[in-house]
């Protein structure tokens, strides 16, 4: 039940962004893909004039403020309680338009870190641009401000990406969470075969 509400939670705060189909309709239609699918275009644009019609929710998890999108870094397994309060309040400067109480299990201590700091800590980097992503969402946030359970991350994966710009490297920061289906691939045993 608790992971019921807190996917309809997710879905509801995170929802900033909608896919459009190649000639920009909204898509609807179920995708059945197979070996002789024709290419389907989807763009996710964070960027659009609907995102900026949200209103943000605060959360707080254990009493810790975090950014509105931040609860996707939260293990949902290790949730004790959640409470939606409706009423409008500021933060930091910013309007937020209800909030979302999360207390975790008491055996179960979240450590939040900002991308940041996530990034000063485990990895020495150049000064190339840097764009997160976590599991399959890319991060369109302020990386000081957005912060991830450090005891939920399962991997970070640095790819360095060459641009065909004056050669620019992008650092691409992919971070794996502890989802059961990501650890589940994560011990996936890959045999590589050899050619004869």
């Amino acid at each position: 039940m608790k992971k019921n509400i807190f996917a309809l939670i997710l879905l509801f705060v995170t929802f900033n962004s909608f896919s459009q189909d190649n000639i920009g309709k909204k898509s609807a239609a179920k995708l059945n893909y197979s070996e002789n699918s024709e290419i389907k275009v989807i763009c996710n644009d964070s960027l659009n004039t609907f995102h900026s019609k949200n209103k943000p929710v605060g959360i707080f998890v254990n009493g810790i403020f975090l950014n509105e999108n931040s609860i996707s870094a939260i293990n949902p397994d290790k949730i004790e309680t959640m409470k939606v309060e409706k009423e409008s309040f500021e933060k930091n400067g910013k309007e937020y338009f209800g909030k979302i109480l999360i207390e975790m299990k008491s055996d179960y201590k979240p450590n939040f870190i900002s991308l940041n700091e996530l990034t000063s800590k485990y990895l020495t980097l150049d000064t190339n641009p840097i764009i997160f992503q976590i599991d399959e969402n890319v991060v369109n946030q302020d990386y000081n401000d957005y912060s991830v359970d450090e005891n939920f991350i399962l991997k970070i994966e640095l790819n360095k990406i060459k641009t065909s710009e004056k050669d620019t490297v992008i650092n691409l920061i992919k971070l794996t969470s502890k989802t059961p289906e990501n650890i589940k691939k994560a011990n996936e045993i890959r045999i590589k075969g050899t050619e004869k």
